[in-house]
């Protein structure tokens, strides 16, 4: 291709590029960023792999279940492609840890499904201008724009103060195969772009899509008058409530200890009946808990699933930290 060339080969190669959230849109980002060129991929994601995921996710089959997705696809990337070194992350990106997450990356690409996490970002990316790329999916529809702070608006200027409700998660409205995949290829094309030095019209729009209908808008973003991100006056996030934190669709959470544990999984799972356990790995233990769905990772951080509401997650979670760890000396 005459606009990359030897030239863009290498700027590709020489790239850093974050995805955080490695599900449908984000894996499918990180699928054609390497399939481009890009050298280096840091794969960031908090979860693990459910049956409910599979229909949407690339790279990943049945046998990957219950598996963290960054491991699945990092895995799955430096297979496939040899010339991209593929960093997976597992783990909650949050105020306290985003400059250690994200330090020295060229492009940020969002694969979340949340804007909690997304302001969190936004706010990195406009203290340290580091480009931002938004990228969304919902249903039918896709929605992406490219934020390149100071020089352009930020996701504050463009959706201020939003509120993820339940009843419009993904969960509760569902969201296509093919949408995530395409918005996912969008973003990884601009993002391409973008390293490239090229023109993305991204930059100063945002684009909304429907598969259903096959309507593409591109709507301006102007600076916002006022912007809390853009004038650096944003309340920075409460640590504490950073402990219990529901998820999409508000029947899972994800719980985090007061401190690293650096737990034995090895250890932990001798405690849990063969029965319960669906899934064992260096970073993460995945099993049954009465009605709950259980993924405990190394660092004592849970998903807990099939749990409604902060007191009830963190109550199960002290029952789970409990049994983890529990001395040698004192088990049956």
């Amino acid at each position: 291709m005459p606009e990359v060339g030897q030239e863009g080969l290498e700027r590709l190669q020489s790239a850093h590029v974050v995805v955080v959230g490695v599900g449908g849109v984000g894996g499918a980002a990180a699928y054609y960023l390497a399939k481009q060129g890009v050298g280096y991929l840091r794969l960031i994601d908090q979860d693990i792999i459910e049956p409910s995921n599979l229909h949407r996710l690339h790279g990943a089959t049945r046998e990957h279940l219950y598996h963290p997705k960054a491991d699945v696809a990092a895995e799955s990337l430096a297979r496939d492609n040899p010339w991209t070194h593929a960093e997976s992350i597992v783990d909650t990106l949050r105020t306290s840890n985003v400059q250690q997450l994200l330090s020295g990356c060229d492009l940020i690409v969002d694969g979340l499904d949340n804007f909690r996490t997304r302001y969190v970002l936004n706010q990195y990316s406009r203290d340290t201008e580091t480009p931002y790329l938004f990228a969304s999916a919902i249903a039918h529809q896709g929605h992406l724009a490219l934020f390149n702070p100071p020089e352009t608006a930020c996701l504050d200027c463009l959706m201020p103060n939003v509120v993820d409700r339940d009843d419009e998660s993904c969960e509760n409205l569902g969201v296509a195969a093919a949408t995530v995949g395409l918005v996912g290829a969008i973003a990884a094309s601009q993002a391409s772009n973008f390293i490239l030095a090229s023109h993305s019209n991204l930059k100063e729009h945002l684009l909304t899509f429907d598969t259903m209908t096959l309507d593409f808008v591109l709507t301006p973003i102007p600076k916002r008058a006022g912007c809390e991100t853009c004038s650096n006056s944003r309340a920075k996030i409460n640590q504490r409530s950073e402990t219990v934190t529901v998820l999409c669709g508000g029947k899972s959470a994800d719980v985090l200890p007061d401190h690293p544990l650096g737990l034995d999984l090895q250890r932990v799972s001798h405690s849990i009946p063969n029965d319960l356990l669906l899934a064992k790995s260096e970073t993460v233990l995945v099993y049954k808990m009465g009605d709950l769905l259980i993924s405990l990772f190394r660092t004592g951080r849970m998903r807990i699933e099939g749990v409604r509401g902060r007191e009830r997650a963190l109550e199960a979670a002290k029952v789970v930290w409990e049994l983890a760890t529990t001395p040698v000396a004192q088990e049956a």
